[in-house]
């Protein structure tokens, strides 16, 4: 997909306003359908752009506290948006996804990245490749959750970093409700959270601990973002 052609529509980083064609083209849920059917990597950078998502998956990031020139592996990392941003503050970061769409739209964007097509079940990496491997919306959607964790694990660094972050469970519709109010979003912004929160699968705090736990990490630190619509779950490679 070429970049200049792909999407009628421009976002700017830290800006929820969007601009869709004309200003009465469609409504902001209906741009959201007709993207998620036509054009899903659009979609995926236009919401990575939006300052609600982009400033709750950096608090992510950023509060795992990686040192300067971590080698860092995002899975999951859709168009690139926050592979960008950890590469912009200093660390030496790999972004996989397993489509070839979303891949070939992320190195449009995103040139300068190590991106690369592949599976979060069967990494192609050595053991101990990294300092820190992250996945954002990754484990509650795969069919064996454990199974990507162990992996993400064996190409950790043994007292490295693995991080996963999921949409939580028990964040209902009134909350969602509450947040919309909170951060005073309209449009296109609005329908793509709102669709973010009733579309994929979501975990509850417990669960993620005993998949850490199945997956051999001793402790897990868990962490909430976004008023509670997020929930991530760290550990420390063995």
């Amino acid at each position: 997909m070429d970049r200049n052609s792909a999407l009628p529509l421009a976002a700017s980083p830290g800006n929820d306003t969007l601009i869709v064609g004309h200003p009465n083209q469609n409504s902001g849920v209906e741009e959201v359908e007709r993207l998620l059917a036509d054009d899903q990597p659009g979609l995926f950078a236009a919401i990575g752009e939006l300052d609600w998502y982009a400033s709750s998956h950096r608090s992510w990031v950023d509060g795992l506290r990686l040192r300067p020139g971590s080698r860092v592996l995002e899975i999951g990392c859709a168009t690139g948006v926050l592979t960008a941003y950890l590469d912009d503050s200093g660390y030496n970061v790999t972004g996989l996804d397993r489509s070839d769409d979303m891949i070939h739209r992320a190195r449009n964007d995103h040139p300068r990245l190590d991106l690369l097509v592949g599976d979060a079940q069967s990494l192609p990496h050595d053991n101990g490749a990294f300092d820190a491997v992250i996945a954002a919306s990754v484990i509650n959607v795969v069919p064996d959750a454990t199974l990507v964790l162990s992996e993400m694990q064996r190409v950790c660094v043994p007292g490295g970093t693995v991080s996963v972050l999921v949409p939580s469970a028990g964040f209902t519709d009134r909350d969602l409700d509450d947040l919309v109010e909170t951060l005073g979003v309209t449009g296109f912004s609005e329908a793509a959270l709102t669709k973010w929160h009733q579309g994929p699968a979501k975990m509850s705090k417990q669960q993620l601990e005993a998949l850490m736990r199945s997956a051999g990490f001793a402790s897990t630190v868990t962490r909430r973002y976004l008023d509670g619509m997020l929930t991530a779950a760290s550990g420390t490679a063995r």
